[in-house]
């Protein structure tokens, strides 16, 4: 059994932005973003602190409201619907739908402290899209199992490590069967020794051919599980390429620097 949908690669985009902006009050988060990523396509989003790489992914998954712009996944309009009068965003009802097929996993986890890690995976399969429990629960044990946190079901997630609430966070995505994956620096909450057992299991996610996007700092392993890598700087792209290009002989003074910078942190933390 996969982790997920296995999906093939395919001419078009996938996903499409065209200029969006987005704006909180006065600050603009989102300067003109355009972006095209291909089904089956694993993409880093790097950059530092504040860039826009989390607001992207939120408005990828109707969680913001851009300001203007469009965003399509699959075909479909992101947030908007057309009417005779110009698009209007989407009701709270509609945008919950669109979610349901764009699985997103945050820093903090965001898992339900009252409910068990079997629970939990199935709360969504049973809540928002009808599944009978049997079906749920057999489908949230085998995603467990693939996270290796078979023996966890039972755990309530104050009894689980960051790293173990992270890969719950993760079955719990994808139990919802979504055709997209958004990972918003997935591991920037964990301690160095939980890091790399979700940095796997994402691996094993990207393995199956599940169109991703991943905001992260973690350069190593972009460098080996993204096709592309965006850096973004100020809300807008600076570099897009292959991530073996970028993140070995990047083409913008900025970009250049940004890399630098982490390798000459990295370098301290190491002495």
């Amino acid at each position: 059994m996969s982790l997920s949908n296995v999906t093939s690669q395919s001419a078009g985009p996938f996903i499409h932005l065209q200029n969006v902006v987005k704006h909180f009050g006065t600050f603009t988060a989102l300067r003109g973003i355009s972006l095209e990523i291909i089904k089956g396509q694993s993409v880093a989003l790097i950059g530092p602190s504040g860039s826009g790489k989390s607001t992207l992914l939120r408005c990828i998954n109707a969680l913001e409201q851009i300001q203007s712009g469009i965003i399509h996944v699959d075909g479909e309009r992101i947030g908007m619907r057309e009417t005779a009068a110009g698009p209007k965003p989407l009701s709270a009802k509609d945008a919950a739908r669109q979610r349901q097929a764009i699985g997103m996993v945050f820093q903090s986890f965001n898992l339900f402290p009252h409910m068990t890690a079997l629970e939990n995976v199935m709360s969504g399969p049973t809540l928002a899209l009808g599944e009978v429990t049997a079906q749920a629960r057999r489908r949230a044990l085998e995603l467990l199992d693939r996270v290796r946190l078979a023996d966890k079901a039972a755990s309530f997630p104050r009894q689980l490590s960051g790293g173990q609430q992270q890969r719950v966070a993760i079955a719990r995505a994808l139990a919802m069967r979504p055709n997209v994956m958004l990972f918003d620096e997935p591991t920037s909450a964990l301690d160095p020794e939980t890091v790399q057992e979700v940095l796997n299991v994402i691996a094993e996610v990207r393995a199956t051919r599940m169109t991703m996007l991943i905001a992260t700092h973690e350069m190593e392993f972009a460098r080996h599980a993204a096709d592309l890598t965006v850096f973004m700087e100020a809300g807008a792209i600076v570099e897009i390429g292959p991530s073996s290009e970028v993140l070995t002989s990047p083409k913008t003074e900025r970009c250049q620097r940004f890399l630098a910078g982490l390798s000459g942190n990295h370098a301290a933390h190491r002495m």
